[in-house]
């Protein structure tokens, strides 16, 4: 008898064993009903603290990479806001003058990533905020570039945020200036296709792309990406447009989640 057959044989019901509850766990996580999504955000809360060292790591390379860059991007957008406080007094004087309506003042909380979760195509991932922070579903999700998702589940401590690279994410957008507006959804690669838009818009490559005032959980002119390729179907009065993520959903680690919107 070989050796492997030998171990076998001594440890056959720890192996059988260990087989088990391997594919029962894979069985589970794969299930996208209601049940198991609350089980494993609440499993995924319970032992988060096993992810702390792992993430405070990457966390401290990610910002040390970050840092010059934000620093040269912390000069040019001083520069910018100067000029732009000249104009917000402006404005300010223009729609009081014509009686607009106040906008609304967009409220958003910090959160950290403690998991990319288990699926191999990353359509979602844990942060450290939960309900006693005042998350709730449905919240938009935003890196310091623009969206990349929303809140699908809650707990005590901790949330699951599905991205825009989830088959299922769909989101109205419009492309500015002209404001055309058509629905977003994910194709690979940080790319996205926008469908639904009328041949006469004026679209040029290059254009950025924002929430559109039609959206139900995101409110508008939010960034979401800029216009990369544009084409004309022959057999249609649409045409769909090819839009690169201002995000980079590979490298993300530190997000804001917009909560809910208060009065100015």
């Amino acid at each position: 008898m070989s050796r492997v057959q030998l171990i076998f044989q001594n440890y056959q019901e720890k192996i059988t064993l260990s087989f088990c509850l391997l594919l029962s766990f894979i069985l589970i996580f794969n299930n996208d009903s209601d049940s198991i999504k609350n089980a494993k955000i609440n499993s995924l809360d319970t032992f988060s603290f096993l992810y702390q060292p792992f993430n405070w790591l990457d966390n401290q390379l990610f910002l040390n990479k970050k840092l010059e860059v934000l620093s040269s991007e912390n000069l040019r957008l001083s520069l910018e806001n100067q000029v732009l406080k000249v104009h917000e007094t402006e404005n300010i004087r223009y729609r009081e003058f014509l009686n607009f309506k106040k906008r609304e003042k967009i409220d958003f909380i910090g959160a950290d990533v403690i998991s990319k979760g288990i699926i191999a195509n990353m359509s979602s991932l844990l942060i450290n905020r939960g309900f006693d922070d005042g998350i709730v579903k449905n919240l938009p999700v935003l890196s310091s570039k623009g969206v990349i998702g929303k809140i699908t589940a809650v707990s005590k401590s901790s949330s699951q945020v599905q991205l825009i690279s989830d088959v299922n994410f769909r989101l109205s957008v419009k492309i500015a200036p002209d404001e055309v507006e058509g629905i977003m959804r994910w194709i690979g690669q940080d790319l996205c296709e926008i469908a639904e838009l009328k041949k006469i818009s004026d679209i040029e490559i290059g254009d950025i792309v924002l929430t559109s005032n039609l959206s139900i959980y995101f409110p508008p002119n939010l960034p979401v990406g800029e216009v990369v390729s544009i084409f004309e179907k022959s057999d249609s009065s649409n045409r769909v447009v090819t839009m690169k993520l201002f995000s980079d959903l590979s490298t993300l680690n530190q997000l804001f989640v917009l909560l809910d919107e208060v009065e100015n």
